[in-house]
């Protein structure tokens, strides 16, 4: 019996100290990022530039404090998906990519590709950009994402830790255009769900016109 109490008294102490211990422990890095220009209509030929910077002092939203990530593998990846069909797209069939980060290319084929890679850093500052130009009209939807991929100073062990990528200092990313999508994956997104997977995730709605 004193066995039995011992050991429901251990298991709560265990699950309070892993509780307080998650709450103290960074996981998920704030990341800027914006479309230039930012608007909802683009016309064929256009540039669209994808610009991200921030300084190596990264600020994390758990914790609500700033941590030294100098030379740390922030790793991004670009999805673009063209609505007015079902299923992935590759996107140099829909636009004319370039960038200025070496490590940055378009993986995949024709059933779908994404552009990953990792950002530069220099002069203690992350920095990763690249230029989409539209070569047929349609809408579309960028998902920008980015991983952390190293350890860190002040990282708890057997933390899962990751980075959401904030679009143009919050703006609604056109999000009303993925009702227009033939693909209900995307115009279905419930509401309560449209922060993890829009907003969280760097999503950006266009339109492509002539």
């Amino acid at each position: 019996m004193y066995q039995t109490k011992f050991l429901l008294l251990f298991i709560i102490f265990a699950t309070l100290i892993s509780m307080q211990c998650n709450e103290e422990c960074p996981h998920r890095f704030h990341v800027p990022a914006e479309i230039i220009p930012y608007q909802l209509e683009y016309h064929v030929g256009d540039t669209i530039r994808f610009v991200s910077k921030f300084e190596k002092n990264v600020h994390e939203l758990q914790t609500d404090m700033k941590y030294d990530m100098s030379k740390k593998g922030f790793g991004p990846n670009t999805v673009v998906v063209f609505l007015d069909t079902i299923g992935r797209s590759k996107i140099t069939d829909y636009f004319k990519f370039s960038t200025i980060n070496s490590t940055y290319i378009e993986t995949g084929q024709s059933e779908g590709s994404v552009l990953i890679g990792y950002y530069d850093f220099l002069n203690d500052s992350f920095s990763l950009e690249y230029i989409l130009i539209p070569k047929y009209p349609g809408n579309y939807f960028l998902i920008q994402k980015c991983g952390v991929w190293d350890n860190f100073p002040g990282r708890c062990r057997h933390v899962y830790y990751d980075a959401i990528v904030d679009m143009n200092m919050g703006k609604d990313g056109n999000i009303n255009l993925l009702k227009v999508s033939k693909d209900t994956l995307y115009s279905t997104i419930p509401e309560q769900v449209a922060k993890s997977q829009f907003y969280d995730k760097g999503g950006f709605c266009f339109r492509v016109v002539p």
